[in-house]
C-alpha cells in the first residue's frame, strides 16, 4: 500500500486571520498531505528556517516592522537554502522581481489564488528545489572527480589567465596553493616562453594540441618536462571562449606513475578503468566491478562500448577516439551492467602518453549519478 507524501510547511504571517485562511486552503488538499506550523514574527521565522525542519516556507510580505524580503535576504546571507513562496496583499511587479532575485521560487497575491493554484505553486517550488539540490550534488561529485584525478587539469581564458586548476597540477608545479600557481604560470599556459607561441598557434589553427612537451621550472627552481593536451572551446561566432588542458610530469618516465594510480584506487576508493587504443578494457579498480555488477575477471577484456546502454555507445566510442587523440573529456553517460541495470554515471577521460608523446592508453574515472 502506497503512502501519501507528507510535506511540512511553515506559514510565516503576523496576521492570525491570514494564517488561518492559508491553513484552511492547505487542509483542502487531498494530496500531498500537509503539516503546518505558524511563525508570527521575523525572529520566529528565522529560527524555523535555521532548524531545517520544514520542506517549504510560505512567507507573507509584511512582518511587523520588517518584510518578507528582509527575511529572504537574511536567509540568503546565512547560506540557508530554503524553498520559499512569497505571499502579499497586493500585486507588485517590483516586489515580485525582487523576491525572485533574492531567492523566492514563486509569488502569490492574496485573494487571487485558490487551493488548486496554491497546490501547483507548492509542487513547482518543491520540484525546483529538488532539481537544484540534485544539480549541486552532481557538481560536487564532478568537482571531486576533477580534484582527485592524478593528472594535472586546468582551464584558462583565451589570453591564458587562470580560471581553475586541480590539486594534481598544483603539486606537479610545486606550488603551495592555487593562488601562487595563478600568478606564476597561468599567463603562459604552464609553458616555457619559447614554446608558448607555437602552442597557441596550433591551438588556434587546429582547435586542440596533444603530446606537446615543454620544459619549465617549478616554484623551487627544479626543471620539469611537462606534456600537454589542450582543447579550445569556441562560441557560436567561432571565437575561443576558454581552453581546457591536461598536464603530465614526464620528467622521469617509469613505473612510479602506475604505482601512484594503484595507490589512489586502493586507498581512496576511486573507480578507474584502463582502456587500450583498440577499446579493450585491460584493468579496473575493484570499486568499478562492484558498481557495474561485473566481477573483475569478467569486465577485463570487454570492449569499452560494451558497458554502455545501446543508445550511448556511439557517443562513448567518440569519447574514446577523442581520448586517444590526446584530449580528455567529461560528461554523463548511461551505463549498463550484466543484469541489465542501467544508471547514469559521470565520466572523466584522460589520455596517457608514452615518452614519444603518443597516447598509449586511456584512464576513465567514473562516479555513479543516479539510476537511469
Amino acid at each position: 500500500m502506497e503512502t501519501t507524501e507528507t510535506i511540512r510547511i511553515l506559514i510565516i504571517d503576523d496576521d492570525p486571520g491570514d494564517y488561518y485562511m492559508t491553513r484552511a486552503m492547505l487542509e483542502q488538499l487531498s494530496e500531498p498531505r500537509i503539516e503546518t506550523e505558524w511563525a508570527s514574527s521575523f525572529e520566529q521565522a528565522l529560527t524555523g528556517i535555521r532548524s531545517g525542519s520544514f520542506d517549504l516556507y510560505l512567507v507573507d510580505y509584511f512582518l511587523e516592522d520588517r518584510t518578507g524580503l528582509d527575511l529572504l535576504r537574511e536567509a540568503r546571507d546565512q547560506g540557508l537554502r530554503a524553498p520559499m513562496i512569497m505571499i502579499t496583499g497586493k500585486g507588485s511587479r517590483s516586489v515580485d522581481l525582487e523576491a525572485m532575485e533574492i531567492g523566492a521560487a514563486d509569488y502569490l497575491v492574496k485573494g487571487q489564488f485558490d487551493p488548486a493554484a496554491l497546490e501547483r505553486s507548492i509542487r513547482y517550488t518543491l520540484d525546483r528545489a529538488r532539481a537544484a539540490e540534485a544539480l549541486r550534488d552532481s557538481e560536487e561529485r564532478h568537482r571531486g572527480m576533477f580534484d582527485h584525478l592524478p593528472m594535472g587539469l586546468y582551464r584558462c581564458s583565451p589570453e591564458g589567465h587562470f580560471v581553475d586548476a586541480n590539486p594534481a597540477l598544483v603539486r606537479i608545479l610545486g606550488s603551495p596553493d592555487p593562488g601562487t600557481l595563478k600568478e606564476r604560470y597561468a599567463p603562459t599556459f604552464y609553458l616555457a616562453p619559447e614554446d608558448r607561441d607555437r602552442f597557441v598557434a596550433t591551438l588556434r589553427d587546429q582547435g586542440e594540441v596533444r603530446g606537446f612537451e615543454t620544459r619549465v621550472r617549478d616554484v623551487d627552481g627544479r626543471q620539469l618536462t611537462l606534456r600537454h593536451a589542450a582543447r579550445a572551446h569556441r562560441g557560436p561566432d567561432g571565437a575561443i571562449l576558454y581552453i581546457e588542458g591536461a598536464v603530465e610530469d614526464v620528467s622521469a618516465e617509469g613505473g612510479t606513475a602506475r604505482a601512484r594510480l594503484h595507490a589512489l584506487t586502493r586507498e581512496m576508493g576511486l573507480q578507474i578503468l584502463r582502456v587500450e587504443e583498440n577499446g579493450r578494457i585491460v584493468e579496473i579498480s575493484p570499486e568499478v566491478g562492484a558498481t557495474l555488477g561485473y566481477t573483475p575477471g569478467h569486465l577485463e577484456g570487454l570492449g569499452w562500448t560494451d558497458v554502455f546502454a545501446e543508445s550511448e555507445r556511439e557517443m562513448a566510442r567518440e569519447d574514446l577516439e577523442r581520448a586517444f587523440f590526446g584530449m580528455g573529456s567529461r560528461g554523463e553517460r548511461r551505463m549498463v551492467g550484466p543484469s541489465g541495470r542501467e544508471y547514469w554515471a559521470r565520466l572523466t577521460l584522460a589520455p596517457v602518453h608514452d615518452a614519444d608523446g603518443d597516447v598509449v592508453e586511456m584512464l576513465a574515472l567514473l562516479q555513479e549519478v543516479s539510476e537511469a
